[in-house]
């Protein structure tokens, strides 16, 4: 399915019938690295590609890519599929913590799969802007690969715990015909630097608006800090609880599907809490 957004037409995968999840991807991602996970959850889910990822329009020369325009882009999805809760893995948890921070009446549940929003501290925008503009004067032009396996093999290089099956189904869909032979379907511009970077004092100053239970399934093989480190960053969200799932990388919910969404089912059919902070660790044995 296609949905129209802001002036982009934005590629989603819909599955299943019934109460709506919006699935959201990862950096250079696409909606397909959810093909494992979404069919084990109950109701309808839409896999969302991110203006400029998979098959979704990119965005226009005069513009750039920053967090902020994936949280326009996902309101107005929240508002044309009337999904009432989010899976997001990595950059797409980020943006999903933003979302509920900023429509705290909108959703149910947040799920963030080995994801916790990236920041930069102020003393570094005076090189990235300048960084920005160097960048533009790049050619927009789609990066090559030989092969599909070719494209898995950098994908494994550039993450050491991506397993070869999940590195060889992202690769699969993260690539098309380009001439003569295939390149990477995410847009160049993806790799360059933002002129309005996201900093830690903004993120604390939005945390407390986070009202909907928030589930964090941190991999153990994964990129994102220790608990305890989460637990001091994101403790100003009133209702979190984070669980680490053992043998799994950055791609858990491709590593371990089945473990995945029975982590999030059981979060969701939770009963509701008080509004103090849920900090729990489960492990899988």
């Amino acid at each position: 399915m296609n949905l129209k957004v802001r002036g982009l037409l934005l590629h989603a995968i819909e599955r299943g019938a019934g109460e709506t999840t919006l699935l959201l991807h990862g950096w250079l991602d696409h909606a397909h690295s959810f093909d494992l996970l979404a069919p084990l959850l109950p109701g309808r889910t839409v896999a969302l590609d991110f203006r400029g990822h998979g098959d979704s329009q990119w965005g226009p020369e005069a513009g750039f890519y920053h967090l902020v325009e994936y949280l326009a882009d996902v309101d107005a999805v929240l508002q044309q599929t009337g999904a009432t809760r989010i899976v997001g893995h990595s950059m797409g948890g980020a943006v999903a913590l933003l979302v509920a921070a900023a429509r705290p009446q909108s959703l149910r549940h947040v799920t963030l799969l080995d994801a916790a929003p990236l920041t930069i501290k102020s003393g570094e925008i005076p090189t990235r802007v300048s960084a920005w503009l160097d960048d533009l004067r790049k050619p927009r032009t789609r990066r090559q690969v030989v092969s599909v396996e070719d494209a898995a093999a950098r994908m494994m290089r550039f993450n050491a715990g991506l397993s070869p099956a999940a590195a060889s189904l992202l690769a699969r869909h993260g690539v098309s015909p380009d001439g003569e032979g295939l390149a990477w379907k995410w847009d160049p511009w993806l790799r360059g630097h933002s002129p309005l970077p996201f900093t830690e004092g903004a993120l604390q100053a939005l945390l407390p608006e986070v009202k909907t239970p928030v589930l964090l399934l941190r991999a153990s093989k994964g990129m994102i800090a220790e608990e305890a480190e989460l637990r001091e960053r994101l403790g100003k969200v009133s209702n979190l609880q984070i669980e680490s799932v053992a043998d799994a990388g950055h791609h858990l919910h491709l590593d371990q599907p089945a473990e995945v969404a029975r982590r999030i089912l059981s979060s969701w059919a939770a009963p509701p809490t008080s509004n103090q902070p849920m900090l729990t660790t489960v492990r899988t044995a």
